[in-house]
């Protein structure tokens, strides 16, 4: 499922917002060890709909977010948190939410969009303790490789079969494939903005849908549309 919100935003939001919507995020759903002990089993999208300027990120007709995630019991979780608490901070409120049903996917190779940065973490073989990790980008020799991995992981998580499920970047996209440099908290990342094929029966290309392809979906990174 997918849980729409469409925000007001008086005042300029910064660039670095991404900690606001996580916390807000983990307010609407409660704490629950489960989901914070594995892979995120959700996606985050970024905001929609602002220009950029000096200083930030104005919103003058409102902005829009997506939440996705297979449970439907948490999507209906996080409505009875917006219910409770509509401010997310930085003057962002939710006006009005609106639930999603996931399309009807078929069997076979299902292209979409991203809605956030692709994010894929790689530490090389050999690499000592505390090194950082490489961020790989399109074109990478082991990018599609790791996105697959990280799809099964998901499934096999949630239980599911993760049989020939996969996702590579979208080759006829690949030259004019665009780099973000973005930054959580104190940590510097740079992701990319790629189109990407799924492939897989249609239950794992809903699932792909839902939580998102790469690394760090739980923070804002891989959403699909």
């Amino acid at each position: 499922m997918r849980l729409h919100l469409y925000l007001e935003s008086p005042e300029r939001v910064p660039f670095d917002y991404l900690p606001t919507l996580v916390g807000a995020f983990n307010r609407w759903a409660g704490h629950d060890a489960r989901r914070h002990d594995g892979l995120s089993l959700y996606s985050l999208a970024w905001l929609r709909g602002g220009q950029a300027g000096r200083g930030g990120i104005h919103f003058r007709e409102g902005a829009s977010w997506f939440i996705s995630a297979p449970d439907s019991d948490l999507i209906h979780q996080l409505v009875s948190g917006v219910v409770r608490e509509p401010d997310l901070g930085l003057g962002l409120r939710v006006r009005d939410v609106r639930m999603q049903r996931a399309p009807e996917f078929t069997a076979g190779e299902q292209p979409f969009r991203v809605a956030s940065p692709v994010f894929i973490k790689h530490l090389p073989p050999g690499a000592q303790l505390g090194a950082p990790a490489d961020h790989l980008l399109p074109g990478h020799p082991l990018a599609d490789e790791l996105l697959t991995a990280t799809l099964r992981r998901k499934l096999r998580q949630a239980g599911l079969d993760d049989t020939a499920a996969a996702v590579r970047f979208d080759p006829a996209h690949l030259a004019t494939a665009k780099t973000k440099l973005f930054r959580y908290k104190q940590v510097q990342c740079r992701g990319s903005i790629c189109p990407v094929l799924v492939s897989g029966s249609a239950e794992q290309i809903q699932f792909a849908w839902e939580v998102g392809v790469g690394d760090s979906t739980g923070i804002g990174c891989g959403a699909l549309v």
